[in-house]
């Protein structure tokens, strides 16, 4: 058996004009074309579907009990068509993004509202997760796109820079070094240092920066989250180096930002995706967003 998607177009065509003549029309064809079509189906299923006179066209039997399946096809493969073009044309689909929980409370959301005005059939999943988790969630399809202060030494994601700058020092408004314009890593060390924990990917790198200058830091406390770390600088229990999205930070009386110098080591957020999976319609809209908003709030810093 061999039916074609024509046949039943043109047998259903039929079945909802009544007519052969206006079902040819209807679906763009010569009514001896259509016949032949009816003709083939009706051949392949071993059944006449229609009585035919001179006056009208009925449904048999067999063609009353087709009618509903070969509709409900029809109408099952218009809409599955309609998805994929809704996809590839971004009006529907789904995206996952996942952040630290203060990048994505202070870059992503403003982010996410923005991108749910442009695309608001898309649906969005946030997940505020440490950076050390946003990657093996990326490799295991959890997530679809990452943002944070990632390495390009993960050979599995595709790793495109965000935001650009040098390392900052947060630090109580009456820090000794509160005045100055940039503030030296030997200086830094020298002072009580509030960081996150040893497994943090942004922790390590900072480790292997301070070995590589040669220097050790004093560490007063450490702590899971960005945010615990900066509110305990706000309580002065010391100092901390963060990454180079200052503007993203509470602006407030207590802390200043300053940037970290001598050397100048830059650093990056980015965002990552699954180098082993072509990015879905709705991620890359959600990427393009992001970089707009990016692009915006450094043109006003």
């Amino acid at each position: 058996m061999s039916i074609t998607l024509r046949q039943l177009e043109a047998f259903v065509a039929v079945c909802n004009e009544g007519s052969f003549s206006k079902a040819a029309q209807r679906i763009h064809i010569s009514q001896s074309g259509l016949s032949i079509l009816v003709r083939d189906l009706e051949q392949n299923l071993d059944s006449r579907l229609f009585d035919r006179s001179t006056r009208q066209v009925t449904l048999t039997d067999a063609g009353r009990e087709f009618r509903a399946p070969a509709a409900r096809l029809l109408a099952d493969l218009s809409s599955a068509v309609g998805n994929v073009r809704g996809l590839a044309t971004r009006q529907h689909g789904h995206v996952t993004v996942a952040a630290p929980p203060l990048l994505l409370a202070r870059l992503l959301i403003p982010v996410a509202a923005d991108f749910r005005r442009q695309y608001p059939d898309i649906s969005i999943t946030l997940l505020d997760i440490p950076s050390e988790a946003i990657l093996p969630r990326i490799a295991s399809a959890e997530v679809d796109i990452g943002v944070g202060a990632f390495t390009d030494d993960d050979h599995d994601c595709v790793i495109e820079p965000l935001l650009e700058g040098p390392l900052v020092v947060l630090m109580p408004r009456d820090h000794p070094c509160a005045h100055k314009r940039t503030v030296k890593w030997e200086a830094l060390a020298t002072y009580p240092l509030v960081t996150q924990t040893p497994e943090n990917k942004f922790r390590a790198f900072l480790d292997r920066t301070f070995a590589q200058l040669g220097l050790t830091p004093t560490i007063a406390i450490e702590v899971a989250q960005l945010a615990t770390v900066i509110s305990l600088v706000e309580a002065d229990f010391g100092i901390a180096l963060l990454p180079p999205y200052t503007a993203l930070f509470p602006a407030g009386r207590k802390t200043v930002v300053r940037p970290v110098s001598a050397p100048v080591i830059p650093t990056q957020i980015v965002l990552a995706r699954d180098r082993f999976r072509s990015p879905s319609a709705a991620s890359l809209a959600f990427m393009e967003v992001t970089r707009r908003a990016v692009a915006r709030w450094q043109a006003r810093v």
